[in-house]
């Protein structure tokens, strides 16, 4: 017969090695032989204070599945106690070569299992240990892996460059195949306008441009002044200083609406002006004078400068002044040199006020005369004909006092 040290059960098969209950290793109970010598070392006859201190040997009796979890329960077979228990299978001390457990047999109540140190009551229900998985076999081949899909996103990106490529190559080839020289020819164009400016005096003939080397001859008098049109004469009579030095004879109709300024600047030798109540200007007309060579070829040179100087004057007495253009032109089908300017009057009783101006500079077209004559135009947004510094002169009522300019006195 065999215990349990545990549980101190005992069964009555000797071939048994196991306890059902707890899996403890059951021992067979050793006899008292009276007549075995007892022996003793040197060390069981010394005081337990006296003996050397060694390390704890581990419990042969102890059951080899104790580091085991307590949840893990080898299979058996129960049956009531005190009865034989069969236990089959390979013999479980052999532990070099454990045979997988068959499957568990069903599980009936088990007895109250008693501890040393208290009694559980119930029944305890035996637990499985999960199977542990096999681990794959290092010589099985591994499935092939999946064939990564090739992304379109290169392709198209290399289209839409290509379409970029093809699309800028032709914009520039239409650029300068058809829209450059058409830019280069309205530039040329614009160019040789802004330099040489045509002055239209009159509307319904086309005026010749101005030819340095052949002037043009002086013009026949073939004007008839519109009704109510008053004559200014040039005379010398009461003149003095430079006036006097720099006396020619001219002549020009005038509307008989404007007034004549009757003590003009000592520079000038004529103004009239057009104007609305209370003083303010539409129109004004100027003649003065340049000291000139006699012909538009001879005072060719000299009239940039002319300008420069005329211009900064200009500056000084008009606000926001700017000077728009410059170039030769033609005055009753006389040569001539201008330049046009522009400004602005803010804040006045009328509001904002446009400006716009030309200066005109013609010479007699006689070889010997040492006085060319200074026309000077000005005019304001207020004549509700004039919109622009290219209406100076054509537009409004200052035409006519072009067109009738003469040199020389009226027969």
């Amino acid at each position: 017969m065999k215990s349990c040290p545990k549980c101190n059960r005992t069964f009555p098969d000797d071939g048994q090695k196991f306890c059902t209950f707890d899996g403890g290793l059951l021992i067979s109970p050793q006899t008292f032989d009276p007549n075995a010598t007892m022996r003793a070392t040197s060390i069981d006859l010394n005081s337990a204070s006296e003996r050397p201190t060694s390390r704890d040997l581990p419990d042969q009796s102890a059951t080899l599945i104790e580091d085991y979890p307590a949840t893990v329960a080898l299979p058996r077979n129960t049956g009531p106690t005190g009865q034989t228990t069969t236990v089959s299978g390979p013999d479980t001390a052999d532990f070099t070569k454990p045979a997988p457990p068959p499957p568990p047999p069903p599980v009936s109540p088990a007895p109250p299992v008693e501890t040393s140190s208290s009694a559980v009551t119930g029944p305890v229900a035996p637990t499985v240990a999960p199977p542990t998985p096999a681990a794959p076999s290092s010589s099985a081949p591994l499935p092939p892996a999946a064939a990564r899909k090739k992304s379109k996103l290169p392709w198209i990106i290399a289209g839409v460059l290509l379409f970029l490529l093809l699309g800028g190559g032709a914009i520039a080839a239409a650029f300068f195949l058809v829209v450059k020289p058409r830019l280069d020819e309205m530039a040329g164009g614009r160019s040789v306008n802004e330099n040489r400016p045509v002055v239209t005096t009159n509307t319904n003939t086309a005026t010749p441009e101005p030819t340095i080397e052949q002037p043009s001859p002086t013009p026949q008098d073939t004007f008839v002044p519109p009704p109510n049109a008053v004559q200014f004469t040039n005379s010398n009579d009461g003149l003095e200083g430079a006036l006097a030095e720099h006396y020619f004879d001219f002549s020009f109709y005038y509307p008989q609406t404007w007034q004549r300024i009757r003590n003009p600047s000592a520079a000038n030798f004529a103004e009239v002006e057009r104007r609305i109540p209370p003083n303010l200007t539409q129109e004004n007309f100027v003649v003065g004078w340049y000291t000139s060579k006699g012909t538009f070829v001879a005072d060719l040179p000299s009239y940039p400068k002319r300008v420069e100087e005329f211009s900064t004057r200009l500056s000084t007495q008009f606000p926001e002044y700017r000077k728009v253009s410059e170039g030769p032109t033609k005055i009753n089908k006389m040569d001539g040199y201008e330049f046009r300017w522009e400004g602005l009057s803010q804040g006045t009783e009328r509001g904002d006020v446009h400006l716009w101006g030309r200066v005109i500079f013609v010479p007699t077209g006689n070889e010997g005369d040492t006085t060319g004559a200074t026309l000077i135009l000005f005019t304001t947004s207020l004549a509700p004909e004039l919109s622009s510094v290219e209406d100076v002169g054509t537009k409004g009522e200052a035409p006519v006092i072009l067109d009738s300019f003469r040199f020389g006195k009226k027969q």
